[in-house]
């Protein structure tokens, strides 16, 4: 029995280390993979694999956002989340969300085979994370944060005007301003002291 795979992360080293791992298997095929949360979604409609492995940091899309919604319109596709984050409380929000398991990007091909074999055969994976800090001392929504929304915040923080911050980042002020309404729904801020009070208390200033 094989099992179709679909790989979702935007670093062509690591797709180019996975795929490596799944060139000699004859359970995991076929495995395809894709650089962005668009191209991922358009694959899913057309068929939903047995297996996806899930970057959270996506060049499009926070993969945190995609995960509830694949696991609601994809029911049966095991899902594997990949990623350099060992925070707890983002731990236990994707298993909350229903992933399967949680690998660490310094996973090995026999853990990564371990993995999905769990997930595979019905249990979970979320062994050998280092919990390094207490939930209490974290806040959970900064989690959710993309790399972009987090540079926008810097920036603002710095006291750039959403011109200055546009022209930097070579985006249209409309587009800083609408990174900006995701960051307030995000954090549940209301206006820009909020913002820069939570940048500062949380380490993104």
């Amino acid at each position: 029995m094989t099992c179709s795979v679909y790989l979702c992360e935007d670093h062509q080293i690591v797709i180019d280390g996975i795929l490596r791992i799944f060139s000699n298997s004859k359970k995991y095929k076929p495995v395809q993979f894709y650089k962005s949360a668009e191209a991922l979604s358009e694959a899913l409609e057309q068929k939903a694999p047995d297996i996806l492995l899930l970057d959270l940091n996506l060049p499009d899309r926070n993969g945190i956002e995609l995960l509830p919604e694949i696991r609601s319109r994809y029911p049966n596709t095991g899902i594997l989340i990949l990623t350099m984050h060992h925070d707890p409380v983002l731990i236990k929000k994707v298993r909350e969300m229903g992933a399967g398991g949680y690998l660490l990007k310094d996973f090995g091909e026999k853990e990564l085979l371990e993995a999905m074999d769990c997930i595979t055969n019905g249990g979970i994976y979320f062994k050998n994370l280092p919990y390094t800090q207490k939930e209490d001392d974290l806040d959970a929504q900064a989690l959710f944060l993309t790399a972009r929304e987090k540079e926008i915040i810097q920036l603002t923080v710095s006291g750039k005007t959403s011109a200055e911050i546009a022209a930097q980042l070579f985006l249209s002020p409309h587009t800083v301003n609408t990174h900006r309404r995701n960051i307030y729904k995000k954090l549940n801020l209301s206006n820009m002291k909020a913002l820069i009070t939570y940048a500062y208390s949380n380490g993104l200033a």
